[in-house]
């Protein structure tokens, strides 16, 4: 139900939004337009001195205003070369060379909001992604409300981002005590939009300027992903256990039953709290043996549709997109095979399902899908689990990625399997195979790889060697003193000294000594 709230309240306030938007859009500077006969161009005209003894001045007349060009009659020429750079000026804003700076940023964002509304807003995912958009346009219209394309500047967008963190996150509730603050992945995709925005206006309207809005990269991709005692500590806390991190176990209590005896049992959650996370135990079970995201698991349901996926079990595949949806909106979502294990216990699933006249594989007690992600209950059951808040609903795509790679499943088949391009595969998870190494493992360890290799060192040309210049025999500097011998003690205490062997000098130094 609190979806439908929220999606309904947002239905109702788009329109209100639209409205906003296309009302500031009034301000947008349009070019007059004059009927009759086109005016005469600009031009110079004399004008006579309103003082006895003054010299008659030069003026640009325009449509019936007349600009002052502080020239006397005797610079005529100068005049003529400011009244065509006058010219100039006025076709450039005409042309939106100059206009584009002060057009104001609720107009970009209105025009994006209005060329976005879809035809036909019949289809839910349509309609979602309208809402979606209307919401992310709303925000950025209460920030950008008194700027104009001139103020999209690097400092403005990083003001927007400060500002942005500070709000809840959109897609809770209004005045929900539970939404947490938007993160700055949010403030970003808020500022893509506003890009986008700009450059649809700008490109429609010919602008021959448009500010570069400002994109703070990209954080680091997720990597966490589940080791099987995390999984299993999953589905006992979807069984109502909760973990204890002071124990490093299950929270136990001691109470005296029916008898009178003292016992020690796991503490557990009531009733209707474990009732309500069975659907986490599908959730789990089919992001693990697939690797779907979590919009397209909610969309599963037991039959061919045009708008989500569904299971086909006779066949053991799974459609991740519905068949009336365009496969090059949005993010991939192919079909894949699923193994015979996993189609028996989807077939139990599906005979209960629809005992109950129940469509959807992911369902609430009574039977209504799921519209947006089940966020409350997925966190209760993680922090239940003893799980930090690294672990969301897409680390079950990153653990099924993951045991893929450790496997040696080779790296098309599992990309296909998963609905994930090859270079993500090898990119975010290919250091987990270490596939091909075995070979240069036992190369570094075998030295005899290193003599094979001595032959192919004499090919290898040496550094060059220093060239030491000789003493000159004329040189009647002395030499350096010898450096004096150390006495070595040895482990008796003899005070006996060592023999050194003294290097003879060269023969200048000899000569030079003598003399």
């Amino acid at each position: 139900m609190p979806e439908m709230k929220q999606a309904c309240a947002v239905e109702r306030n788009a329109e209100d939004i639209r409205v906003l938007l296309m009302t500031a859009a009034v301000a947008v500077p349009k070019r007059k337009i004059r009927r009759g006969p086109p005016a005469k161009p600009p031009h110079i005209i004399e004008r006579a001195p309103r003082s006895k003894g003054g010299r008659t001045m030069l003026y640009i007349y325009d449509a019936g205003e007349e600009v002052p060009t502080g020239l006397a009659l005797d610079q005529r020429d100068d005049a003529e070369t400011m009244c065509d750079l006058y010219k100039l000026q006025k076709g450039a804003k005409e042309r939106g060379i100059v206009a584009p700076r002060s057009i104001p940023v609720v107009a970009a964002l209105a025009h994006l909001l209005d060329a976005d509304k879809p035809v036909s807003i019949a289809k839910k995912v349509a309609r979602l992604d309208y809402l979606n958009r209307s919401t992310r346009l709303a925000t950025l219209a209460k920030f950008f409300a008194d700027d104009t394309l001139g103020n999209v500047t690097m400092t403005r967008c990083k003001a927007f981002i400060e500002w942005r963190i500070t709000l809840p996150d959109a897609r809770y509730t209004p005045g929900n005590p539970l939404a947490p603050l938007a993160q700055e992945a949010s403030a970003r995709e808020d500022l893509y939009e506003l890009k986008k925005a700009i450059d649809l206006y700008a490109n429609e309207h010919a602008l021959a300027w448009r500010p570069e809005v400002y994109l703070p990269k990209a954080g680091p991709g997720r990597t966490r992903w589940l080791r099987p005692a995390e999984i299993d500590r999953i589905y006992w806390a979807i069984r109502g256990r909760i973990w204890d991190h002071e124990t490093g176990g299950w929270k136990t209590e001691t109470v005296a039953d029916e008898n009178g005896n003292v016992v020690t049992r796991r503490v557990l959650r009531c009733r209707e709290a474990i009732q309500a996370r069975r659907m986490l135990r599908r959730f789990v079970f089919i992001g693990l043996i697939t690797g779907t995201r979590n919009t397209a698991m909610r969309e599963l349901r037991w039959q061919i549709t045009d708008e989500g996926g569904c299971f086909d079990l006779e066949a053991g595949l799974i459609h991740r997109r519905g068949f009336g949806l365009d496969p090059n909106v949005g993010k991939p979502r192919v079909s894949s095979r699923i193994s015979p294990r996993t189609v028996a216990t989807l077939e139990r699933w599906r005979r209960a399902d629809r005992t109950a006249g129940i469509d959807h594989v992911l369902h609430k007690l009574d039977g209504t899908p799921y519209l947006d992600s089940p966020r409350h209950l997925w966190r209760t059951v993680m922090e239940d689990a003893g799980l930090g808040a690294d672990v969301v609903p897409h680390t079950l795509r990153h653990t099924a990625a993951t045991m893929l790679r450790i496997a040696g499943v080779d790296v098309r088949q599992g990309a296909d399997a998963l609905g994930m391009a090859v270079q993500t595969m090898v990119r975010v998870y290919g250091q987990w195979t270490l596939a091909g190494q075995e070979e240069a493992a036992e190369a570094l360890a075998d030295i005899r790889g290193l003599r094979k290799a001595m032959p192919l060192l004499s090919l290898v040309p040496s550094l060059p060697q220093p060239v030491v210049m000789a003493v000159p025999a004329n040189d009647d500097r002395e030499p350096k003193a010898a450096p004096s011998a150390r006495r070595s003690v040895n482990a008796v205490g003899s005070r006996t000294p060592a023999t050194v062997p003294t290097t003879p000098l060269p023969a200048s130094a000899r000569l030079a000594i003598v003399a």
